[in-house]
């Protein structure tokens, strides 16, 4: 007899593996009380896999002290003709509020798939060099702040993320840095090179702590407009750019924008959606905030003419569950270090959810998604 946890789509593989295991039970719903809409409205979706607030960062031996993020002098900063004096520079947002920098004047915002909560590009250009400048929301937690099983404190996590982020980069010598009361950790190659057969260098990357817990990644690169000045650099050519983008850097500050974090309903495009605590809505999707390295994954929610073009091709799992009000099947496969993905579709309608490292995340992640629902339009006066 197999033991299915919760109804998890773990165990659901599992009693496919075995025989007498099919029937009702490899249709129990991952999250029982998802399946209650009455359940749903009156307490919102259950969460399994809570974030207990601890914070330790005055604690003697959690923080290295800060080092300074500038170095070297005025003349040793210089990449092209990207300036930093204060007459040729002007305060602008990064991530819809979320952090402020000041920045060439001259700056273009470059769109990409992600929305401004979630990653910001801005391109400055000097001449033959260009700099661009992104920020990112990481959607994970300072380890300080929060309870974290099997996580070092920031010290120690910091280096492993901007090395995974940034893994092209060769050499990176990493260091906390204050930027303005923000506990930060600058990454710079020693020898900024653009790899073999590119024309673009990372120069500096930073991961920035809030005071609230959250952490965004900000980096600076640089690229060939006119030449092969980049393609071609060797040694310390491009060092000069490092000093112009820790001179950026500095004046990185907290903006004024918050990360909605408490329980209730979120809008979600034309849709609504209740959440627990430390969900995050952007764009179309759903994050669930986690300690670094505990990266939870996200909901994805797509209205497309064939939602099922979006369904992934390797799902070797299903359970019955609801989305829209509709009786769906969710379709599904588990990782074998933790996590899974499921999806499913109703009308035009198609919801794909990511879960990386932990069952029970998946799980909760689906009674989100179930609670899904059309926002209702206020009358036109």
């Amino acid at each position: 007899m197999v033991s299915i946890l919760r109804g998890g789509l773990l165990g659901l593989v599992a009693a496919l593996l075995v025989p007498g295991c099919a029937g009702t039970q490899a249709n129990k719903p991952i999250v029982a009380a998802a399946a209650s809409g009455s359940a749903v409205d009156a307490i919102g979706p259950p969460e399994l896999v809570p974030t207990p607030r601890h914070d330790r960062r005055d604690q003697p031996g959690i923080r290295a002290p800060a080092k300074a993020l500038v170095i070297g002098k005025p003349k040793d900063a210089a990449c092209g003709k990207i300036s930093t004096a204060p007459p040729d520079t002007a305060e602008h947002d990064l991530l819809a509020g979320r952090l402020k920098i000041s920045v060439a004047k001259n700056l273009r915002e470059v769109g990409d798939a992600a929305t401004a909560e979630e990653e910001t590009r801005v391109v400055i250009d000097g001449g033959t060099i260009a700099m661009a400048v992104m920020a990112k929301e990481t959607f994970q937690l300072d380890p300080d702040l929060y309870e974290a099983v099997g996580v070092g404190t920031l010290d120690v996590e910091a280096p492993k993320l901007l090395k995974a982020t940034f893994a092209d980069a060769e050499g990176l010598e990493m260091t906390p840095v204050d930027l303005g009361g923000l506990r930060a950790y600058a990454a710079r190659p020693k020898q900024p090179l653009a790899p073999p057969g590119k024309d673009t260098a990372l120069v500096l990357a930073l991961l920035v702590a809030q005071p609230d817990g959250t952490l965004e990644t900000i980096s600076f690169h640089v690229r060939d407009v006119k030449g092969e000045h980049v393609r071609n650099a060797t040694g310390g050519a491009l060092v000069g750019c490092t000093r112009v983008a820790e001179r950026m850097a500095a004046t990185i500050a907290k903006g004024t924008r918050e990360l909605e974090r408490e329980p209730g309903t979120r809008k979600l495009g034309d849709f609504e959606v209740r959440v627990p605590r430390d969900y995050v809505t952007a764009g179309s999707r759903i994050y669930k905030l986690r300690p670094i390295s505990l990266y939870a994954g996200s909901i994805t929610v797509s209205t497309v003419d064939d939602p099922e073009k979006l369904a992934p091709k390797d799902a070797d799992a299903s359970v019955d569950g609801k989305l829209l009000g509709d009786d769906v099947k969710w379709r599904g496969k588990n990782h074998p270090k933790g996590g899974g993905w499921l999806f499913a579709t109703s009308g035009k309608t198609a919801v794909l959810i990511k879960a990386n490292r932990q069952n029970d995340v998946l799980e909760e992640m689906r009674g989100v998604a179930e609670t899904l629902h059309l926002a209702q339009r206020k009358p036109t006066p």
